[in-house]
């Protein structure tokens, strides 16, 4: 009995060590969208102190009902909640309304940008990787389906890109596993070649403890980068001359078959490592 009671005491003191890991910030801005569905609002938010710089970004909420009265142009500040998996709004305080400065992202696409749909062909887009190397999209790809995803290493947001790290480097693993390495690759798109210099994407995917003959990290000019990830349905909202190093971006990831053409692009984090293996074994 004495032993039983020793383990329950551990495992009490484990489980609130894990709810204690999660840090509190307050979070001041604009919303821009509300999509209830899931569970999101789209934030033109202040520099959280101790957190990020200022961005427009998407935050989950805690509960649907927090989003009853909320709409476009709403000025807000709210509390939300960090940990190792995820960023969370767990209280919205509505402050006032103005019109929107920036209109909500997707309205209409940029100068030069096609929206892909399934069995269009990808822009042979022109990249840098993390060993500094020129390379377009065909020769990463080589003779094998592709998925692409889009990420930034200053990204803070655990729900964001270290989330698509961690579903790429356990898609890696099940790639290695299942013997698929010459038939599938991983692509990481970065847009923001002023940090992300070859050296920095080199060391990130080697903290991700990356295998080069799957998965390759590139960046490149940041106005093609930009247009790139924009034809993939990427919503991406740079920072304004105050704040010119803002970027504000929601998740995609796409699923391109070996010659070169659009499958399928997941949205948001809506996917696994399994989903994502299961569809890259189904391509002929």
């Amino acid at each position: 009995m004495t032993h039983l009671r020793s383990v329950l005491v551990a495992t009490l003191l484990l489980a609130a060590a894990a709810c204690g890991s999660a840090k509190q910030y307050e979070m001041r801005g604009q919303i821009l969208a509300v999509n209830r569905d899931k569970m999101e609002i789209l934030v033109k938010h202040e520099a959280i102190e101790g957190l990020m710089p200022a961005m427009t970004m998407p935050w989950k909420v805690k509960a649907v009902n927090m989003l009853d009265n909320l709409g476009a142009g709403d000025i807000i500040a709210s509390d939300i909640e960090v940990d190792s998996n995820q960023g969370v709004v767990t209280k919205i305080t509505k402050l006032g309304t103005a019109k929107p400065d920036t209109p909500p992202p997707g309205a209409s696409a940029a100068p030069g940008v096609k929206y892909l749909v399934p069995g269009d062909e990808i822009p042979n887009q022109a990249f840098i990787d993390q060993d500094g190397r020129r390379r377009t999209f065909n020769e990463v790809r080589g003779d094998r389906a592709v998925a692409v995803t889009f990420i930034y290493t200053k990204c803070p947001v655990p729900t964001f890109c270290p989330m698509m790290d961690r579903q790429f480097a356990e898609t890696q693993t099940l790639i290695k596993e299942r013997g698929l390495a010459g038939k599938a690759h991983l692509l990481s798109v970065s847009f923001d070649p002023k940090h992300d210099t070859p050296a920095v994407l080199k060391k990130h995917a080697q903290n991700l403890h990356f295998d080069p003959a799957v998965w390759t990290f590139v960046t490149g000019d940041r106005e093609e980068i930009d247009r790139f990830a924009t034809n993939f349905g990427l919503t991406l909202v740079r920072g304004e001359a105050a704040n010119p190093d803002e970027i504000g971006h929601t998740l995609r990831t796409a699923l391109v078959d070996r010659r070169g053409k659009l499958v399928k692009a997941y949205s948001g984090a809506d996917w696994t490592p399994a989903d994502l293996v299961a569809d890259l074994e189904r391509l002929p």
